[in-house]
């Protein structure tokens, strides 16, 4: 696991850095830590980051703009932010930062701050290995639909769309999230990016414009039910 700690503070760093190690060596986790003094020397570095611990107040940008940039770059880094300010909370908010921390940090308080980002990172991020032997994760959340057919198993997410090795029981094993539901036995939706509902038919969104997908006869009264508690509408008719 890939950490950053951006401080402008060498001493903010450095009282930061034991807790972190401790932490993931107490979970028997390997991790690489690299500390950045700037906000450009952490957009300048190619590495993608799984945590960042990030100042919000540096001296060359805001610490929001810093991580509007690491989310652009990497949407699965977690960020908690560590200051002394509380101006930015609903910015920060905005970009799902998921702890403030507040200086001087408390190592209870990093404890939980990281226990909370591994809860988040094993909820949401889900692995699949790929035909030409990739390994790829992305949050369920962004996952549109995946579908099984003759020659593989696609998953089409909201930026990209891989072939996997994955068996289609083994990906719905995977995505155990309420917005998931099976419409096909060659189906798995998300039904966030559901935007016309049929008895027989559901249309999606998608970067590539709308998909229709058939439910069968067999799973209409089920996905039906799931839609409605899905949209909070209980006894709509559809």
């Amino acid at each position: 696991m890939k950490i950053a700690i951006c401080d402008d503070v060498l001493s903010h760093r450095d009282t930061l850095r034991p807790y972190v190690f401790e932490f993931f060596r107490s979970k028997e986790i390997q991790i690489e830590i690299e500390d950045f003094s700037s906000g450009a020397d952490i957009l300048n570095c190619e590495e993608k980051f799984d945590i960042v611990f990030l100042d919000i107040e540096l001296g060359d940008m805001s610490g929001i703009q810093i991580a509007e940039k690491l989310k652009e770059k990497n949407n699965n880094c977690i960020i908690i932010v560590v200051t002394s300010y509380t101006d930015y909370l609903d910015a920060a908010m905005d970009l799902h930062v998921i702890r403030f921390l507040k200086k001087p940090v408390e190592q209870k308080r990093v404890y939980s701050a990281l226990e909370k980002a591994l809860q988040e990172m094993k909820e949401n991020l889900i692995m699949f290995s790929t035909k030409d032997n990739r390994i790829i994760r992305v949050r369920s959340r962004d996952i549109i639909y995946v579908e099984a057919n003759l020659k593989a198993v696609t998953v089409c997410t909201n930026k990209k769309t891989y072939t996997v090795r994955e068996s289609l029981k083994k990906i719905k094993e995977m995505l155990t999230a309420s917005i998931f539901a099976v419409p096909h036995n060659s189906f798995i939706v998300n039904m966030n990016y559901i935007s016309n509902f049929k008895r027989e038919e559901i249309i999606l969104e998608s970067p590539k414009g709308e998909i229709n997908i058939q439910i069968s006869n067999r799973k209409q009264p089920e996905f039906k039910r799931r839609f409605l508690e899905f949209i909070g509408e209980g006894q709509t008719n559809v």
